[in-house]
């Protein structure tokens, strides 16, 4: 078997297909961008060179376009987060949009946040949503370090939303799963095990708590120092074959960390996700790329191990 058999042997092993081309029938995962915009200006962030939108969030209408032909193939479909670059909390539609997912009978619902405006009321809209999990980011144990990083947030503020958040969703016997995830940087690495031992106490049994390496924004982030080197893989990363990214304006994307728009594939406002997925010369460029044992020697992939759970493990 060539090198190139032995990738799709490898993705259709890794995403559970039958055959190598069922990953084109649908996309399974997906990232909706439903704002462009954030809160907090965080170190290991690249929002310092996002472009500046007069209207950072996604259409009614888009969004609407984008959910009913992920809800005509939900049983394809197997997970819709939220979120890729803003803060969705920022989105005072964001629980509108979940709800009408699940109503149509998407199986599973999730966003990542940083906590910070998670008020009372927010949590009770959340919990009313029928949301299947949220995923906080808090990247330090001790407020000097949480807010060296995190910059623009207050660390006692976030802790207390996080934890009366915690609270209510166990006051209201709710079944949304709470995952609380630490990047581990040059700040904050002698604070992991503490920030752990804080966190999982708190936590339920289907909840976790979990630490990962900093990345680069595919070799984009300024002044990167990594938390570890890899060696060079042969293997495709998974996301291109199972996930889609559309920004808040419809542009789909190559891949989460392209926060600038580089590798576009067209834009769901003109256009439908089936087609974009099968037809677009990003997708089938980096495909090619990947399929050809040569991630590590394109500039944008080259050491990113996001996505290759067996070597990107979480520290817990």
């Amino acid at each position: 078997m060539n090198l190139l058999e032995k990738n799709k042997a490898f993705i259709v092993k890794k995403l559970g297909f039958n055959t190598f081309e069922d990953y084109l029938k649908f996309p399974m995962y997906y990232e909706i961008e439903t704002i462009n915009a954030c809160n907090a200006k965080c170190e290991m962030c690249t929002i310092a060179d996002w472009q500046k939108h007069p209207d950072p969030f996604m259409s009614k209408e888009l969004f609407e376009k984008i959910a009913d032909e992920i809800i005509a193939h939900k049983d394809i479909v197997r997970v819709v987060n939220l979120c890729r670059d803003g803060e969705p909390l920022m989105d005072k539609g964001l629980e509108t949009k979940i709800n009408y997912l699940k109503k149509g009978g998407v199986n599973h619902t999730t966003f990542s946040t940083n906590g910070s405006l998670l008020n009372r009321d927010r949590a009770l809209s959340l919990i009313n949503s029928e949301l299947d999990e949220i995923m906080f980011s808090i990247d330090g144990f001790t407020k000097e370090t949480f807010e060296g990083i995190r910059v623009g947030l207050d660390f006692d503020k976030v802790v207390e939303n996080v934890k009366n958040f915690i609270a209510l969703r166990n006051e209201k016997n709710s079944k949304i799963k709470v995952r609380i995830r630490l990047v581990i940087q040059e700040k904050n690495s002698h604070e992991v095990d503490d920030w752990s031992n804080f966190w999982k106490p708190l936590l339920g049994n289907e909840d976790s708590v979990h630490a990962k390496a900093i990345h680069s924004w595919g070799n984009q982030l300024n002044n990167f120092m990594p938390a570890r080197n890899y060696d060079n893989l042969t293997t495709p990363c998974t996301s291109t074959f199972s996930t889609m990214i559309i920004r808040y304006n419809g542009d789909v994307t190559i891949c989460p960390l392209d926060f600038d728009f580089k590798h576009k594939n067209g834009n769901l406002k003109d256009s439908s996700i089936e087609k974009v997925w099968n037809t677009g010369k990003e997708f089938k460029k980096f495909r090619e790329i990947h399929l050809d044992g040569k991630r590590d020697a394109f500039s944008f992939c080259a050491g990113c191990r996001l996505w290759d759970s067996d070597i990107n493990k979480d520290v817990y």
